[in-house]
């Protein structure tokens, strides 16, 4: 055959460099005889052209010549690992479903902590200028207060450089209403007009140039535009407050952040309340009632002893201004909500406490999650041995080895992650109703995938690091002859973990025990008065004017009849006075005593103990100039019950008499100890208390309803409970008590999953030798005892080694408390045997099933 009947060299060669060797004599043989068909049918340019498109034709990644590597691709790698855990994972299911629930769940709990971690430490940033806002608080006679004179911003602002603006709050509560539609409503602010110079709360409506610029304006939030409006524009409508005034809104705001430390739906000019508030009108530096905010210049220095320095010039400017001894404080407005608690603070502030508790918690229970795994690979180490032996013998060195038990690891800990998520998603409903959250799982933000994958990472390494250490150093001889012993150095590493798995659970079992106790003492701790059954009502509108009718209506009733009128409660006092003096007082003293203006039957309607004298008399003229003390005033003045009573006292500049001394009560939360108080008489107050007859209640609340209608009908009906007062008051408490003792639970099943899965497979292991011993006689008792007497020797341990931390941690808990209980042995002693209890019922099923076997079917093929 000549040259010119054979297809282009350069074709040729093309072909041979990208084929595979097996396929190109074959291929180009095929082509060419296809080739010498053709020329033989038509022209050599024809043909060359045709061959051409062939060569190309082939240029396909099936036949393409692969780079030869002495080891495998990675990707070739990764696959076979991925493909050898999903076999290990198929053929053993049991094991595979105890692996992947204990982290599922243990990871679900961790991203709800943390979904509720990032929640709290969220407050406030979504202000411009959150690092530059800061409170102006108070400290006065030794008690920290959230509430500043009513000049304090305007002198500031003027004064001082660093201060690019300040704004003034005051809180109230009104009734508002549209048409025949009458509301009491409680978030209710007066503010500055720089409130939205300071503070980045958006406007959907209005200008926020101007919008508390006109005196009768009111801003109000989308709900409440929805609520009063309904689907009209609620800009340019009116709303009546008070019965009285006419209000315009002038701007809707977007509904305020749930991570805002200031909850409001309303907002009003500060200079309409000072048509009506006489010390805001004339800047009186003696009403401590308002709240004040400042934004520093964005450049100031905002160190601790910059800010210590501009307290002070704070406090120089203001001294001379009012009669106290008083020093202020900046703290920054990103610390209210977990660091502040300050007396007149706003509600519903969180605890930086709990914040680390829970955080810590999550660290727990995801540590406790990962040993089940790695308790169990270690376990069943003997049954990867071989592979293990395979793997070296063809080439494998240990870093493959470790990476190939990481990567089934991480694809547990991936399945796991998806199985969590799914109860994430099915448990965040419940988890905000029991945590009085608004959390979500919205995987368009970046920080819950952060989270997400942090936690998948973690648990991935830290669950799967020891079982590949430890099975990457299997030696292949040993493994291949069947010389491998595993007991030693696995054995005493894996009683080490279900040691750390119960001194986890241990300790959660101490604290849930620990918080139920202590919430219960402060549910039936004796407060000093009794709680029950009172009701209140307050003062509204022409209550008023008819407050003497008001008072003959009540006595006509005799659901009714019991009452008493109160200018103050005991759970809502205000921060108190310094102005009492004492015949012997240190006048370099200032005491702050908070007071109570009552009537005469106050101490009869809360069943308070008089220890010496008398309550005041009805209708006494006399007793205007009167006071009753408690037991810690007394101790304040240097007095005692027997001498105390017909001693002089001067309150607001008036002289009088002690006539009575009342049992120390709680009129605060019990994290802080009793104060001083005085009592004074005044017949005319804000709220009306009834004491209600047993089971009575609801008939009692009608004929209040009715009396208000009748005197009072412009006005809604509103009451309140003093017992849910109170109750209000250890809400945090009570909420942070549910979640750590659903949590601790779900620990102990997490720690129970692991052990259960541990016992079945030794068991398993151990299946000849109990049915050896079944032969020789050994009963069900004795083969229970054998298997479980090592794990109870470890929950032993666990119980030595969790006491002292759990009492540690309990103590440092109930610090918090000025009364608290006692952390005694019975609570540990309780805790303890519970977990031993619901060890010993995990272990002893498996146990049990071991021992009813036929030993028969164990021992047939010895």
């Amino acid at each position: 055959m000549s040259r010119k009947d054979q297809p282009p060299r350069w074709l040729d060669r093309l072909l041979e460099r990208f084929c595979t060797p097996n396929l190109w004599e074959e291929v180009q043989g095929d082509l060419h005889e296809r080739y010498q068909l053709r020329i033989k049918r038509t022209s050599k340019t024809k043909a060359d052209w045709l061959y051409f498109r062939d060569i190309f034709s082939y240029l396909r990644p099936s036949i393409f010549k692969r780079r030869h590597s002495p080891k495998p691709v990675l990707t070739d790698m990764l696959r076979n690992y991925f493909l050898i855990a999903f076999r290990n994972l198929t053929r053993q299911k049991a094991f595979s479903v105890i692996n992947i629930l204990g982290l599922s769940v243990g990871m679900a709990c961790s991203i709800l902590i943390l979904l509720w971690v990032q929640d709290e430490l969220s407050y406030d940033r979504f202000h411009t200028h959150a690092d530059q806002l800061y409170r102006l608080t108070i400290n006065a006679s030794g008690v920290d207060a959230a509430i500043t004179p009513v000049p304090t911003a305007a002198l500031l602002a003027d004064k001082l450089p660093e201060i690019k603006n300040t704004v003034r709050l005051h809180s109230d509560t009104h009734i508002l209403g549209v048409g025949d539609r009458k509301f009491e409503e409680e978030g209710i602010y007066y503010a500055d007009s720089t409130f939205f110079d300071v503070f980045s709360f958006p406007l959907v409506k209005g200008d926020v140039r101007t919008a508390l610029n006109r005196p009768d304006g009111i801003i109000i939030t989308e709900r409440m535009a929805q609520k009063y409006f309904g689907q009209e524009d609620a800009l340019g409508k009116t709303i009546r407050k008070d019965n009285q005034d006419e209000l315009v809104v002038i701007g809707v705001l977007a509904d305020i952040p749930s991570t805002s430390h200031l909850q409001f739906d309303f907002i009003l000019p500060m200079s309409f309340l000072a048509r009506t508030n006489y010390d805001l009108k004339n800047n009186n530096w003696n009403n401590f009632d308002f709240y004040t905010y400042i934004q520093l210049e964005d450049k100031t220095n905002t160190s601790p002893t910059s800010l210590a320095n501009l307290e002070k010039r704070i406090g120089k400017l203001i001294e001379k201004n009012i009669p106290l001894r008083v020093d202020f404080k900046l703290q920054p407005v990103l610390s209210i909500h977990l660091n502040s608690h300050l007396l007149r603070d706003v509600a519903g502030n969180g605890n930086i406490q709990y914040v680390r508790i829970f955080s810590v918690v999550a660290v727990f229970i995801l540590i406790v999650a990962c040993i089940n795994f790695m308790n169990l690979a270690t376990a069943r180490s003997a049954k990867r041995a071989k592979e293990v032996g395979l793997r070296k013998v063809v080439g494998a060195d240990r870093i493959q080895l470790i990476g190939q038990f990481l990567a089934e690891s991480s694809l547990i800990s991936f399945i796991s992650l998806l199985v969590a998520v799914v109860l994430v998603w099915l448990l965040i409903p419940f988890f905000n109703i029991l945590s009085d959250k608004q959390l979500t799982l919205n995987f368009l933000d970046t920080n819950l995938l952060l989270i997400i994958g942090a936690i998948a990472i973690t648990t991935g390494l830290l669950s799967g690091s020891y079982p590949a250490l430890f099975l990457s150093k299997f030696q292949p001889i040993k493994v291949l002859k069947g010389n491998l012993t595993i007991a030693g150095g696995g054995s005493w590493l894996r009683n080490g973990l279900v040691v750390c798995q119960f001194v986890v659970s241990i300790i959660m079992l101490v604290g849930t025990t620990v918080v139920y106790n202590q919430l219960q003492f402060i549910k039936q701790r004796n407060l000093g008065f009794d709680k029950e059954n009172l009701l209140y009502v307050q003062m509204t509108g022409e209550l008023w004017s008819k407050q003497q009718a008001f008072k003959n209506e009540l006595k006509q009733n005799p659901l009714t009849q019991n009452f008493a009128i109160s200018l103050d409660l005991p759970t809502n006092l205000a921060t108190g006075v310094v102005d009492v003096f004492w015949e012997g007082k240190n006048p370099q003293s200032q005491p702050l005593f908070p007071t109570m203006a009552v009537d005469a039957g106050f101490i009869d309607i809360f069943k308070m103990k008089i220890l010496s004298g008398r309550s005041f008399y009805p209708d006494s003229k006399a007793d205007s100039a009167s006071y009753i003390v408690n037991e810690k005033a007394l101790q304040i003045m240097g007095m005692n019950i027997s001498n105390a009573v017909g001693k002089s006292l001067t309150f607001g500049g008036i002289k009088g008499t002690i006539i009575g001394v009342v049992q120390d009560f709680n009129f605060k939360p019990i994290q802080q100890s009793i104060e001083p108080m005085l009592m004074h008489l005044n017949t005319w107050g804000g709220k009306v208390i009834i004491r209600t007859q047993p089971n009575k209640t609801e008939a009692t609340i009608q004929a209040l309803e009715s009396i208000h209608k009748k005197l009072n009908p412009a006005y809604p009906f509103t009451y309140h409970f003093i017992d849910q007062d109170l109750a209000n008051l250890y809400k945090t408490e009570n909420r942070m008590g549910d979640l750590f003792n659903a949590f601790a639970v779900l620990a102990i099943f997490i720690s129970c999953l692991g052990l259960y899965g541990l016992s079945a497979f030794i068991a398993e292991q151990r299946t000849k030798e109990i049915g050896v011993r079944r032969v020789l006689g050994a009963s069900v008792g004795n083969i229970v005892y054998l298997l479980s007497q090592n794990f109870t020797r470890l929950l032993l341990l666990a119980m030595v080694i969790a006491t002292p931390l759990a009492w540690y941690a309990a103590n440092n808990w109930l610090e918090g408390f000025a009364y608290r209980i006692n952390v005694d042995w019975t609570i540990f002693l309780i805790s303890c045997f519970t977990a031993l209890g619901i060890a010993a019922i995990t272990v002893s099923y498996e146990s049990i099933k071991a021992a009813l076997k036929n030993p028969v079917k164990a021992l047939r093929n010895e």
